[in-house]
C-alpha cells in the first residue's frame, strides 16, 4: 500500500515538473509585426499603405516619394522580459525605378533596430527618386526579422507599398500647314525705244551751220528770180 502510494506521489510530482517546464518553454512570446507607407512629396499626397495596385500612389518620373517603415512588437506586456522582441533587423531591396536620394548607387537598405519591448515601435523613413521613364506599377517592399531573448520565438514578416507611374505626354509641336505657291507666268517685257544717239556741241553748231546756209541760198536765188523776172518785164516793154 505503501509503495503505490508513493509512485502515486511521483507520478503526480512529475506530471506538475512536466507541466512547469512546458509552462514556462512556451513563455516568450514577442509578436513582431511591419507596415510600410508611401507619401508623394512632390504631389503632397497622403501617407498610404498602398498595399495592392488599387490603393497605390500615383506617381510621375522625377517625383520624391517618402517611405515609412513601422516595426513594432505587438507582444502582451511583461516585466521579466519574456515577450521582448530581440535582434530585431529590417531590410529593403530597393526596386528598378526608385533611386535612394542620400546615395543612388544603394540598392538595399539595412537598419539593425536591436530590442523591442512589446507595446513598442521603431520607425524608419527615407526619400526615394523616381527614376522609372515607362507606365507601370513600383512594388517597394520591406522586411524584418527578430527572435525572443532565449531565441525560441523566431519573428519575421514582410509588407509591400505600391506606386503606379505615370509618364506624362510630351505637348505635340502644332503642325503648320504646307502652302503650295504656283510660280506666277512672267509678263510679257514691254520693247522700249532704242536711244536716240546723243550729240555733243560741236555736231549741234555745224547742222545749224548748215541749215542757215541752205536758208541762204533758197533766199537768194528766190531774190535773184525775182530780179530776174522784174529786167525780163521791163525789156518787154
Amino acid at each position: 500500500m505503501t509503495t503505490t502510494k508513493l509512485v502515486l506521489s511521483a507520478a503526480i510530482i512529475g506530471v506538475v515538473v512536466m507541466a512547469t517546464f512546458a509552462t514556462t518553454a512556451f513563455a516568450w512570446h514577442p509578436k513582431g509585426v511591419i507596415t510600410k507607407k508611401v507619401q508623394n512629396v512632390t504631389s503632397s499626397s497622403v501617407l498610404s499603405e498602398a498595399d495592392t495596385a488599387a490603393q497605390a500612389v500615383a506617381a510621375k518620373p522625377g517625383d520624391t516619394l517618402k517611405y515609412v517603415i513601422e516595426i513594432r512588437n505587438d507582444g502582451a506586456p511583461d516585466s521579466k522580459g519574456y515577450n521582448d522582441m530581440a535582434k530585431t533587423v529590417m531590410t529593403d531591396t530597393l526596386p528598378a525605378g526608385i533611386e535612394l536620394i542620400s546615395n543612388p548607387a544603394q540598392r538595399t537598405i539595412t537598419e539593425n533596430i536591436g530590442l523591442i519591448k512589446p507595446g513598442q515601435k521603431v520607425t524608419k523613413e527615407y526619400l526615394v527618386k523616381v527614376t522609372s521613364k515607362t507606365d507601370g506599377s513600383i512594388t517597394n517592399t520591406a522586411c524584418f526579422t527578430g527572435d525572443s531573448t532565449v531565441n525560441d520565438s523566431p519573428q519575421k514578416g514582410c509588407n509591400p507599398a505600391v506606386v503606379t507611374v505615370t509618364v506624362p505626354e510630351e505637348p505635340k509641336t502644332p503642325e503648320v500647314p504646307v502652302v503650295v505657291t504656283k510660280p506666277k507666268t512672267p509678263a510679257t517685257p514691254v520693247a522700249m525705244p532704242a536711244e536716240l544717239p546723243k550729240t555733243g556741241a560741236g555736231e549741234d553748231m555745224l547742222v545749224s551751220v548748215f541749215a542757215l546756209g541752205i536758208v541762204s541760198y533758197l533766199a537768194y536765188r528766190f531774190i535773184q528770180s525775182k530780179r530776174e523776172l522784174t529786167n525780163a518785164q521791163l525789156n518787154v516793154r
